[in-house]
């Protein structure tokens, strides 16, 4: 999958001495559970794992906004990234981690674990997954009820609707407690 390989060149890029570092866009402490889901269960133990330690990682360069909108194509290939406002010195996981998001609201959790499988193998023994990244990406977007977001639309992707992102968004967190 090209879109894991143009991720695995970005996080090889030196971050030594980058001044911009990452952080939550939530505040951790105040999480709840979102009103919305069918399985607030589930969501509270996610909130819990991600009000528990942070695993060690090595930072590297992150695009700190990595998903499908964000990349150009040419000819079916990855052929440049933009919006980097967010770029900064942090944990390769997030930048995994929010582009399975994306790709599990776009499209489904096989998708999102495609992408994973992929930068796994193209990275080698350079990357450890942890799912307390995903989780993370997770509550990084938790600031109302999930709604379609509008270059989703302007990348061609039509017929999405709030509910499917709900919907969506419940399998995917699902999915990711049946990781640890």
């Amino acid at each position: 999958m090209d879109l894991a390989a143009a991720l695995g060149k970005i996080h090889a890029v030196d971050a030594d001495g980058f001044h911009w570092t990452y952080f939550t866009y939530n505040d951790i402490p105040s999480l709840e559970i979102p009103l919305w889901t069918n399985f607030p269960q589930a969501w509270k133990k996610v909130i819990e794992i991600v009000k528990g330690s942070r695993p060690k990682v090595k930072d590297c360069f992150i695009h700190r906004d990595y998903h499908p909108t964000n990349v150009l194509y040419r000819n079916g290939k990855v052929s440049g990234v933009v919006d980097w406002v967010n770029a900064c010195r942090g944990p390769a996981g997030i930048d995994v981690g929010h582009c399975r998001l994306n790709l599990a609201m776009l499209y489904d959790v096989e998708t999102a674990d495609k992408f994973l499988v992929a930068y796994q193998n193209d990275q080698g023994n350079c990357f450890t997954y942890d799912v307390y990244w995903d989780f993370v990406s997770l509550i990084d977007i938790l600031f109302g009820p999930p709604v379609v977001y509008p270059g989703w639309e302007a990348f061609g992707l039509t017929g999405l609707t709030d509910k499917m992102m709900e919907e969506r968004l419940d399998r995917y967190v699902l999915s990711l407690l049946e990781r640890i």
